[in-house]
């Protein structure tokens, strides 16, 4: 019973978090920023220091863990991700707000201490809220995908 459990718990939100997180980037985020900034989608393939991983590959990365972040989060507090028929719709704008506001403050404040750069915003910051908040929603879609959960009453 317990090992049934745990598999679920690892499937559930660790496998498919990841998948979704990663999904999230390659569809969601790569579109955002073409809506957004005009840029090319998975264009950016330039090697990533230290390990000269294609910047694609990283930010896909790195939405994984976020993505597992987000599923853990959901299971753990159901009440501010509702799956509801009628309020089903805060789902998807609580995945929006998680990722616009948690892996943006990590990119501005986090990474930068880690790489020895400049903290803080840079350019035109709402952007950065957009394209990490489109990514909470793809992620949070995808999620409800993956699991193969419906909206229930």
């Amino acid at each position: 019973m317990l090992a049934s459990r745990v598999g679920g718990f690892v499937l559930n939100k660790i496998i498919f978090g990841f998948l979704a997180g990663a999904l999230g980037v390659f569809i969601f985020h790569q579109l955002t920023i073409y809506g957004l900034l005009g840029r090319t989608p998975w264009s950016n393939w330039a090697p990533v220091a230290p390990y000269g991983v294609p910047a694609m590959f990283n930010t896909a990365f790195w939405g994984g863990v976020w993505g597992v972040v987000l599923a853990v989060v959901v299971s753990l507090f159901p009440g501010l991700f509702p799956r509801r028929p009628l309020f089903g719709i805060l789902y998807f704008v609580a995945a929006f707000l998680f990722g616009a506001v948690f892996p943006t403050l990590v990119g501005w404040y986090v990474v930068p201490l880690i790489k020895g750069s400049a903290i803080g915003p840079r350019g035109v910051w709402t952007n950065a809220l957009i394209i990490n908040g489109m990514w909470g929603l793809g992620t949070a879609l995808f999620l409800n995908l993956l699991s193969n959960r419906r909206l229930r009453p």
